[in-house]
């Protein structure tokens, strides 16, 4: 089976512009009616791909890859066909009339979706919503995320409330019990009785303390003992060693 041969059709779509696309042609069964497009632009749709070679005949139908990249052209009849072959093998430039104009919205003949570059560039800003947008999104996430947690919060409260438990909460001020929901809360006076605590404790360890090591001679005199106690438990754990080693002295005979 000989291999199709593939040509390049430029295609020009705007009338006054020097960009060209070039897409490559070839027949997709031999004596048809159908033409294989490749390297189409980001973007194009079967209508436009339709109208693009209906300048070569009346084109039954334009079928596009799910890529959108390739596409299937059918032809009325089989002239149709051969013209854009032809004109793809001789290297002409297709303009498409149909095209958007300088200075109109789109690109795709009037329906007002980009193709092309422009495609690739509106895809692009659509991903990037801009920080506005982004910081509504995290708020809203945010208000639903507290609203979840103050549910579950008064659902544990109600959970412990049916058992008959006071439920506790960590507020700052004088204590209080209140009644919410037929459940004894209990807030308040948490950080008033830590602070007690902690000078209570404060406290205490001061007043045993004392001014025991207020002046230099007395610091060093309680280091000095200190040192003299250690060496004093040293000397009793070597005897006591020497001791057990004697102990268990093995004799036989």
């Amino acid at each position: 089976m000989a291999t199709e041969k593939v040509y390049t059709l430029g295609l020009k779509y705007r009338a006054n512009s020097p960009f060209l696309q070039y897409v490559a042609v070839k027949t997709h069964d031999a004596g048809g009616t159908a033409l294989f497009v490749s390297g189409l632009p980001y973007g194009l749709n079967e209508e436009t791909l339709k109208a693009l070679f209906e300048a070569f005949g009346s084109v039954l139908q334009a079928v596009l890859h799910p890529l959108k990249r390739s596409g299937i052209v059918v032809f009325r009849e089989p002239q149709g066909r051969a013209a854009a072959v032809k004109y793809a093998a001789k290297g002409q430039v297709l303009e498409f009339a149909g095209g958007p104009q300088d200075g109109a919205e789109g690109e795709n003949g009037g329906s007002g979706e980009p193709f092309g570059l422009k495609a690739w560039v509106h895809e692009h800003k659509a991903a990037r919503p801009g920080n506005d947008l982004l910081q509504q999104q995290i708020d809203d996430w945010m208000d639903a995320f507290d609203a979840d947690q103050e549910r579950k919060a008064r659902e544990k409260q109600a959970a412990m409330g049916e058992d008959g438990w006071t439920v506790v909460v960590r507020a700052k001020g004088r204590k209080r019990t209140r009644e919410d929901g037929g459940v004894k809360v209990q807030s308040g006076g948490v950080a008033v009785n830590a602070a007690a605590a902690a000078a209570a404790a404060a406290s205490k360890d001061g007043k045993e303390a004392g001014l025991g090591d207020f002046y230099r001679f007395q610091r060093r005199e309680k280091r000095r003992s200190e040192l003299e106690d250690l060496r004093q438990r040293f000397e009793d754990d070597r005897r006591r060693l020497a001791q057990l080693k004697a102990a268990r002295n093995f004799k036989p005979y």
